[in-house]
């Protein structure tokens, strides 16, 4: 029979051989090495590899996963069952209770290596529950990032997803980056294709009207979230195949001995046990109840480069480097014990063990902001060479934030979460090695976080692509050091770009593994700018220690705004800090200037904000205009402008940090108006009769001095015409012998210097109406004439006109 699987692209050949099998817990094939090794017979995981309960997905209460084994109910992610135990020693690992709508499922804490093929065996049980039994049970595999090879965080879907593939057209995800899923099926929804995400094309052992297929053992190949999951395999040929007894009414007649092998190497191999597997393919081998062993094969699904978050995730056959695997079983309505034991894994040939190991230090009481600090340390165990880069992974609880990382030959990525990453050199690394400590920078960022929190919830994983991973979920505590006091940063602020070089001195510093640099909130909360020691030198971004014990900094962070922040100094889980202050940028505040004028005296001063004092200012482009300066210290635009006009110029300012800003200025220069005079456009002397003298003020006469250095001195003279009316002859005529001019007083005077007034003079020929006297600078000054008439006794009777004429000099 030949099919092709989607969306992963596969094309799959499939059998079913019958033959004998017996599953205990025994030694693998003598080239391989033993990946995983859990009986469960006890209250506690006792044997060869941790182990993890994963959450479940939404809708499930608890993962009801516990030992059968009584007597444990504080130690260990697995504790003993709250009914229906064992006696110690003769326990198995109960997935579910036969209780309705419960979901189990444990997971190796750590992935196993594809490298050197995969021969997994162990025992299921399935019973005591209300007939016909439900669901089933299921061994699945899942893809994981070969850098950091922990268990999927949650489990698969309940009921006929039996905790692996997706449903209901994939809107509801199943197992996170799933390979394979074994599912042996009692009740028959795991041969339903509403149990199963988009993209598959059905082969003829899968309903598709909703219907079951009870009592079969079913492959799902390859999927992630709602896409995938798609049939490979089943004891089925139709959806009328006859049951195959996988449950019964006790535990005891209930076991089903399992093998699965996954051969991913390029060549044949055979079991310990007898199977014999060509190169690509898998096996799945299982004795149903009372029955005889049967055995399905078929191509090893390859993979597409897409499916999974990375495609190094992947080999170069498209097969899943490493591998996370577990147990799942599921109840609905109809319920079943499902349990299992004896679980081992190997690989066909030796691979690298690699091995990890955490310390720990904070403080008693730790509050957000204060320091975690780590030692990661990994190695491989006695036995096979590690050929290829190791990657160490650690994941800190919740509450707590990793910040860097480093040691000598690795190089560690930028925290991912609570997860920082390190990898090693290309190696060989021999068996028996231990590789340089990787020393790792966290900060308590949440409340609630304690000494054993840290101490009992940090995973840490060493891995390749191709060993066993190394797993750590507990830490060894050490002592903090004392903590630096006196701490002092010289200098002590930057502008916002920083890049000055600063000595970070005071006691207690030596073993600095860290500088944090931000305020109290962005260290509370995780975000400072982290500075770890340097690798070789001075350089952008680390610190190193001079042989003084201070610490140098050579280039110190930018600021996107002004702020005190601190620059804490973190030892090995304690802290201590000095004050650091980046100055905003400065900004100009000044307006436009005023205009000035030739000649006359002008101050302006220039305003800033922000930034260090002193500043300093200056004219970077353009030029002033002639006889104005610009004080660098005070900002102050003065002197007497001698030109007029509209100067163009560019005014920088420095400040004590160097940080400068410019900004262009226009300044308008007035023009000189020269010597002005105004005058009333017209006065009334009133009326009279012949041989009467009228008087009277003309109204305010002003002179304007306004002729820069020439100014000073000035004259007015005044000149009258005759008067006259009708046609102007004799008797129509009042000679300008007749009009006399006095000035009278000043009525206002601006500048330096006298006004000259004109106490009275006849106005028969030009006269001097007054003038000023005084020294070379603008002037001005008022007076209010008065003007006499004196009117011939033959005058006749008229309107009289003249003009009289004011002219300054």
């Amino acid at each position: 029979m030949r099919f092709l699987r989607r969306p992963v692209a596969v094309l799959l050949t499939a059998a079913l051989t019958l033959g004998g099998l017996l599953v205990t817990s025994g030694p693998a094939a003598a080239a391989g090495s033993t990946l995983f090794d859990q009986p469960f017979h006890d209250n506690t995981v006792t044997g060869l590899g941790p182990v993890a309960v994963p959450g479940v997905p939404p809708g499930v209460t608890a993962n009801a996963a516990c030992l059968t084994a009584a007597g444990n109910s504080t130690t260990g992610p697995l504790r003993s069952c709250p009914t229906n135990t064992d006696p110690q020693g003769s326990g198995k690992l109960r997935l579910t209770p036969a209780t309705t709508s419960r979901e189990g499922g444990v997971f190796g804490a750590a992935s196993v290596p594809t490298s050197q093929g995969l021969h997994v065996r162990f025992n299921t049980y399935q019973y005591g529950g209300s007939t016909p039994g439900a669901d089933g049970l299921a061994f699945v595999l899942a893809a994981v990032d070969p850098a950091n090879p922990l268990a999927p965080a949650a489990i698969g879907q309940p009921g006929g997803s039996l905790g692996y593939s997706a449903a209901f057209s994939g809107t509801t995800v199943g197992l996170s980056n799933g390979y394979l899923g074994i599912g042996l099926d009692v009740f028959g929804n795991f041969s339903n294709s509403v149990y199963q995400g988009t993209g598959c094309t059905n082969p003829p052992y899968i309903s598709t009207t909703g219907g079951r297929v009870p009592g079969q053992v079913v492959i799902r190949g390859p999927g992630r979230n709602g896409v995938g999951y798609c049939a490979i395999n089943s004891t089925a040929t139709t959806t009328s195949s006859p049951a195959i007894p996988l449950r019964a009414s006790t535990r005891a007649a209930s076991v089903v001995p399992v093998e699965v092998v996954a051969n991913t190497t390029t060549s044949s191999y055979t079991t310990d046990t007898g199977i014999t597997v060509p190169a690509g393919q898998y096996a799945v081998r299982f004795t149903p109840v009372g029955g005889t062993a049967r055995t399905l094969t078929g191509g090893l699904p390859v993979v597409s480069t897409s499916l999974y978050p990375s495609p190094t995730w992947l080999n170069a056959s498209g097969y899943p480097r490493q591998l996370a695997f577990g147990w799942v079983g599921s109840t609905g309505a109809v319920t079943d014990f499902h349990e299992v034991d004896n679980t081992r894994a190997v690989s066909f040939n030796q691979v690298p063990d690699l091995n990890v190991s955490q310390t720990s230090a904070v403080t008693a009481n730790p509050q957000p902001g204060d320091p975690v600090s780590y030692t990661v340390t990994a190695g491989v165990d006695p036995g096979a060479t590690e050929t290829v880069p190791i990657s160490v992974t650690q994941t800190v609880p919740a509450g707590v934030t990793p910040l860097g990382a480093y040691g000598t030959g690795w190089a560690c990525g930028a925290p991912s979460g609570r997860s920082i990453t390190c990898t090693s050199g290309s190696g060989p690394f021999l068996g028996g090695t231990t590789l340089p400590p990787i020393t790792v920078v966290a900060a308590v960022t949440g409340t609630g976080v304690t000494p054993a929190l840290i101490q009992t919830a940090t995973v840490a994983t060493s891995s390749s692509v191709d060993a066993n991973p190394g797993y750590s979920s507990s830490t060894t505590p050490v002592a903090p050091l004392p903590a630096p006091t006196g701490v002092t940063v010289t200098p002590a602020q930057s502008a916002l770009n920083g890049g000055i070089a600063v000595v970070v001195g005071g006691t207690n510093l030596t073993g600095a593994t860290a500088i944090l640099v931000g305020t109290s909130a962005e260290q509370a909360a995780g975000t400072a700018v982290v500075l770890l020691p340097c690798a070789s030198g001075p350089a952008a971004g680390c610190f190193t220690t001079a042989a003084d014990g201070t610490l140098r900094i050579s280039s110190m962070p930018a600021r996107s705004g002004a702020a005190t922040v601190n620059v804490t100094v973190v030892t090995r889980g304690v802290a201590g800090s000095a004050s650091f202050r980046y100055a905003a940028t400065p900004s100009f505040t000044f307006g436009t200037p005023p205009r000035g004028k030739a000649y006359q005296p002008y101050a302006f001063e220039l305003t800033a904000t922000g930034g260090v004092t002193p500043y300093v200012w200056s004219v970077s482009a353009g030029s002033l205009p002639p006889g104005l300066s610009l004080a660098p210290s005070t900002g102050l635009l003065s002197g007497t402008p001698t030109t007029a006009g509209i100067f163009s110029f560019t005014v920088r300012l420095t400040d004590a940090l160097a940080q400068s800003i410019t900004r262009p200025v226009s300044l308008v220069i007035d023009p000189l108006t020269g010597l002005t005079i105004g005058v009333p456009v017209s006065a009334t002397l009133g009326a009279g009769f012949p041989g009467q003298t009228l008087r009277d003020q003309l109204g305010p006469v002003r002179v304007t001095d306004d002729r820069g250095p020439a100014s000073g001195t000035w004259t007015v003279r005044v000149s009258v015409t005759n008067f006259v009316t009708g046609g102007g002859s004799a008797p129509e005529t009042i000679p300008r012998g007749q009009v006399s001019y006095a000035s009278g007083p000043a009525l206002a005077t601006t500048g330096v210097g006298t006004f000259l007034p004109q106490p009275g003079v006849t106005l028969d020929v030009p006269r001097t109406a007054a003038g000023w006297s005084g020294a070379a600078s603008g002037n001005s000054a008022t007076w209010n004439p008065t003007v006499s008439v004196a009117v011939p006794p033959q005058a006749v009777v008229g309107d009289y006109r003249a003009t009289l004429t004011h002219s300054v000099f």
